[in-house]
């Protein structure tokens, strides 16, 4: 079993590391359709399982394999999940898959690709000292509520990743691969 720590507040992060109305600002947006958004979504997770030397046998959190099969759809959500009526959406899903053998290579490894992509890191936990199966992580935060959650044990590992919010009136229906 994967047990994630995972210290960051819901939504996406504003200036100040907050969501909402609890004294943050919500993340600027970007006027993608959802297509463009889809696009941008699967190849960033791409990328990012890329990173892990493992790209196959990842499974989403609905247990659905990743990548995704054409028909299957992903639902927008509010960026700013206080001020629903008014934020802009974005894509988000968390994906599983096999474990690693060297946790902190492995966490290490992700850190730096989320530092290319030029996102500010926090959350990093983990440590020899971690009984087995406690999952080593780290979150990386970019502009426009773009958040990668990456957790890592002998066992499994975990991405959460959350896009860029995008204010286009298509983002507000489900998207795929066959979205136009």
């Amino acid at each position: 079993m994967l047990t994630v720590v995972d210290a960051s507040i819901s939504g996406c992060a504003g200036e100040t590391g907050q969501s909402g109305s609890g004294g943050g600002s919500a993340p600027s947006a970007t006027d993608k359709t959802s297509r463009e958004s889809y696009d941008q979504f699967v190849a960033q997770m791409a990328e990012i399982l890329a990173v892990t030397g493992e790209q196959a046998g990842w499974t989403t959190e609905f247990s659905e394999p990743w990548p995704l099969e054409p028909g299957n759809e992903l639902t927008p959500e509010p960026c700013d999940v206080e001020n629903w009526r008014t934020s802009p959406y974005q894509l988000s899903l968390q994906v599983l898959g096999p474990g690693a053998e060297d946790l902190q290579a492995d966490r290490d490894a992700m850190i730096r690709y989320m530092e290319d992509q030029g996102l500010e890191i926090s959350g990093v936990f983990g440590d020899p000292s971690y009984p087995e199966g406690v999952a080593w992580d780290a979150t990386g935060r970019g502009e426009n509520g773009l958040k990668v959650i990456y957790a890592t044990s002998s066992h499994h590992r975990a991405v959460t990743l959350h896009g860029e919010c995008s204010a286009h009136p298509s983002m507000q229906n489900k998207v795929s691969q066959e979205a136009p």
